[in-house]
């Protein structure tokens, strides 16, 4: 797990074979459809000049009136009748390099057309080779200080096409700020390290990944090739493996100097972007077309940031989890460790370095009671009892309280019971941090069964019942320890590689030092913090930090006009479960988006114009949980961007780990949620509509 997980939104997407925007049919609601019927890729075409295509309609009688065009030429006497209700199939010759733009018309001399969609035959590289070899002495690249190290032709795979790898650098061997009197200068010295992996057949568009945790590493760039993308990463300025310190929270060491926390926060990606679409320019002898950003957790807080810092950048954007309001957020790890620590202090349970052992505070079974007490007071809220909570925003404490509070042990603890400290303190941690001084800094979170989660129909909401889904307790608590004795404090939120890095290094100005990373040094900083001081220091400022780590990393702008006006469109999934960051602070961002937009609570459609946000009952930080976590929402930004179809739903099915393997269900744009039509089984989405709450 790294934080803020793995910034790919792939951990949700098992289904890459959907294809540059459509391998579903692109439907319009008068329920005609385009459907092209090409393998592997469905609409992307890598040899020869023709398609394989079929359309539909309500009817045959219907359909036989229709007129299919591509790019405005009449392709109509390539169809036949199929053999099945109003459908017909056929070979279409003559694709053009590049995309072509297939039309259906409900009849031979309409002019609005009913269905849309746009199959690409690759741009070839002639003599692969030589071509890629060339790019490694490229000069004509827009960022100063580029090293480009290697250009290799990498022969394709299975699951891997042809393509050129490209690697290099950027700001190589600048020296930045001493990390501790003693580090030595490797330590901080930087370079913007970058990949780009440039396929022999591309599809004429670019993609990028988000990063994963503090990054220092770069992101995998191979997911997205067998659909004819151009790649490019980067490690946003630091190398895990280098520049990382014992006494400045490990690698979260290149926070004590400034202009790698502005490569982190914006500027690798930045110059990564222009660099890849150069390489890409190179390469193809032609820009791509469109542009796209996939991330999740981290990756997602890049994701937003695009949208804000570099509104021209990319035309479509998929945000998960996203590390928004990351200072603020940041409030909440330490409250977490103070108050969870509190709660152990009082149960005499101790690290072995004296601290007191936040993991020890619950075991699996105590989630488990907890979760089921937040399906017991919310799953039927929105007319159907399924194992989710479709209506999270109804799911408040003074909802699941009561519910908690039946749970209370009468005499000694057991595992069907749980402690007043332990009652009080999952509900103070819910209702969000407070300071000594009485500011609420951050957000409650949302009521959700994914704060432990069933992984078996079988073993499930039972008082022995000990397999739950982790993600959730891996951030806040950490894994029980068998013997707390030879054990240390182990949630993401507060130790050194993940929150406790951002809580020492990354986000206050000046840098909280020393920051040891071993024998839980910065958790012991943490626990120990006055709140209110903490919230000074990340709004704190210097001659070497002129800028705070708050308006670094905030990314919570809720103006996105200059994205808008560009054309691009944006889709956020939020887990209700969430991890580091609460699902209640991304409804309010989109509130006031929304608000901003002229919208109101009763009409998102101003902002559902260009930004959709999608929330995953029960799911985990990034994936995982019970729920139907398994999606790919990067067809749907596509076919949004270029088919200007915004998505109605996204299917999301769930993994094999749930109580319900194999259930679909719509992920419905906020502020809809999945209703059951009351009819059909409830494991299809086909039986659930989007309603309004």
């Amino acid at each position: 797990m790294r934080l803020f997980a793995k910034g790919r939104a792939l951990a949700v997407a098992a289904l890459l074979s959907i294809g540059l925007g459509a391998a579903a049919p692109a439907a319009a609601a008068t329920g005609y459809s385009i459907r092209s019927l090409n393998t592997p890729t469905a609409t992307f075409v890598t040899a020869g000049d023709s398609v394989r295509i079929n359309i539909a309609g309500p009817s045959t009688a219907l359909i036989l009136r229709t007129a299919l065009r591509m790019n405005g030429v009449n392709v109509t006497s390539a169809l036949q009748p199929d053999g099945s209700s109003g459908s017909l199939t056929g070979t279409v010759q003559g694709l053009q390099v590049g995309d072509n733009v297939f039309e259906l018309f409900a009849g031979k001399t309409a002019t609005q057309s009913v269905a849309k969609l746009v199959v690409v035959r690759a741009y070839l590289v002639p003599d692969a080779s030589a071509a890629c070899a060339a790019l490694a002495s490229a000069s004509a690249l827009p960022i100063a200080n580029t090293v480009i190290t290697s250009a290799t032709l990498v022969a394709g795979t299975a699951n891997t096409p042809e393509h050129c790898n490209v690697v290099g650098t950027i700001n190589a061997g600048r020296v930045g700020y001493a990390s501790s009197p003693t580090a030595s200068p490797s330590v901080y010295t930087y370079a913007i390290k970058w990949q780009a992996r440039l396929p022999t057949a591309w599809n004429g568009r670019f993609y990028m990944p988000g990063g994963g945790g503090t990054d220092g590493s770069i992101p995998a760039t191979t997911a997205r090739l067998s659909l004819g993308y151009a790649a490019a990463a980067n490690d946003s300025g630091h190398d895990n493996n280098v520049n990382t310190d014992p006494l400045a929270a490990g690698p979260g060491s290149f926070g004590t100097d400034y202009q790698a926390r502005v490569d982190f926060a914006y500027n690798a990606i930045d110059v990564t972007t222009q660099t890849g679409k150069a390489l890409a320019a190179l390469l193809y002898a032609k820009s791509p077309t469109y542009s796209y950003f996939e991330g999740c957790s981290m990756g997602g807080r890049e994701a937003m940031m695009v949208t804000q810092r570099l509104p021209n950048a990319f035309d479509g954007v998929v945000a998960g989890d996203p590390a928004i309001k990351f200072a603020s957020m940041l409030t909440h790890a330490v409250y977490n460790s103070q108050v969870f620590g509190q709660l152990a202090a009082s149960m005499s349970v101790f690290s072995r370095t004296g601290l007191p052992l936040v993991n020890n505070t619950y075991t699996n079974q105590d989630l488990q009671l907890i979760s089921k007490a937040v399906l017991d007071a919310c799953d039927a809220s929105d007319g159907l009892v399924d194992g989710m909570v479709n209506k999270p925003l109804q799911c408040t404490t003074a909802v699941v309280r009561p519910k908690l509070d039946a749970l209370q042990c009468i005499g000694a603890k057991t595992p069907t019971c749980l402690t007043a400290g332990q009652i009080d303190t999952m509900v103070k941690v819910y209702e969000g941090p407070i300071t000594p001084s009485g500011q609420r800094p951050y957000y409650g979170w949302m009521w959700d069964a994914g704060i432990a989660g069933c992984t078996s129909a079988v073993d499930c909401n039972t008082p022995t019942a000990t397999n739950i889904a982790t993600n959730w307790r891996g951030w806040k608590l950490g894994n029980f320890a068998a013997n707390p004795a030879t054990a240390e404090n182990t949630a993401s939120d507060f130790t050194s590689t993940r929150g406790g890095a951002a809580a020492t290094t990354i986000v206050p100005t000046p840098p909280v030092l020393p920051a040891p990373a071993a024998n839980e040094g910065t958790t012991a900083l943490l626990m120990g913090y006055n709140l209110d001081d903490f919230i000074a220091g990340t709004h704190g400022t210097t001659a070497a930090f002129p800028v705070s780590g708050f308006d670094l990393l905030e990314t919570s702008a809720t103006t996105l006009s200059p994205f808008a006006a560009h054309g691009g469109k944006l889709v956020i999934y939020q887990p209700q479960s969430g991890g580091p960051f609460s699902p209640l602070a991304m409804v309010d961002w989109y509130r006031t988006l929304n608000a901003n937009n002229g919208g109101s609570e009763a009409d998102y459609s101003p902002t559902q114009q260009y930004a959709r946000l999608f929330m995953v009952p029960g799911m985990q930080h990034c994936g995982s949980g019970p729920s139907t976590s398994t999606f790919d929402a990067l067809p749907s930004v596509v076919q949004w961007v270029e088919n200007g179809t915004p998505p109605e739903r996204i299917v999301g099915t769930a993994p094999a780990a749930t109580p319900w393997p194999g259930r679909t269900r719509p992920l419905c744009p906020f502020p809809t949620y999945a209703q059951y039509t009351g009819s059909g089984s409830i494991e299809s989405e086909s039986n659930f509509v989007c309603a309004a709450p």
